[in-house]
């Protein structure tokens, strides 16, 4: 997921580590900001954590990635709504997959391209899913600074959240 902000383009690590596996070129600067001080590890501690890119390459990169749900687009809308969204990211993906299935053998080779576009069409889909669970409350996020929260969500405030977060820490 990615949020695009007026200074600033947020994404989750979740996210990166998807776009590392594609034939994408990165620019430098996103590479360097996420893997360029060794080794990254992404795995369920960490998956849903935002790096900020605010370079105007960065954030224009980040801009044109149509497969990256976009936090602003999708956090308000009502559950039946995200549904409807998932069911169409489904539509365009069973599309694709028919057309490559008709092809020849020797069609096939020539639109690899397709299979790629069904890949990225899944992993939006599970973005997705992603927004919904956290809406319901089945996964926690943290926000960046400044990002507003879902209409109607509730977040753990003052009292409650800190001793929540002492005992994550004990238990650790």
């Amino acid at each position: 997921m990615k949020i695009i902000t007026d200074s600033a383009v947020y994404v989750q690590k979740n996210d990166i580590a998807y776009l590392n596996q594609t034939d994408l070129a990165i620019p430098a600067s996103i590479f360097m900001k996420v893997f360029g001080s060794g080794i990254v590890i992404i795995d369920d501690s960490n998956r849903y954590e935002f790096v900020e890119f605010d370079a105007p390459e960065e954030i224009e990169f980040f801009k044109g990635i149509d497969w990256m749900i976009d936090y602003n687009e999708v956090k308000d809308l009502s559950e039946e709504e995200t549904i409807t969204l998932g069911q169409s990211i489904a539509e365009e993906k069973n599309s694709i997959a028919q057309r490559f299935n008709s092809l020849t053998l020797e069609e096939r080779k020539e639109n690899m391209n397709m299979v790629s576009q069904c890949e990225l069409l899944d992993f939006k889909m599970y973005s997705l899913r992603d927004v919904l669970w956290f809406k319901q409350g089945h996964i926690k996020m943290e926000l960046p600074k400044g990002v507003d929260f879902p209409a109607g969500f509730e977040q753990e405030k003052g009292i409650r959240k800190l001793i929540k977060t002492m005992l994550n820490k004990k238990e650790k």
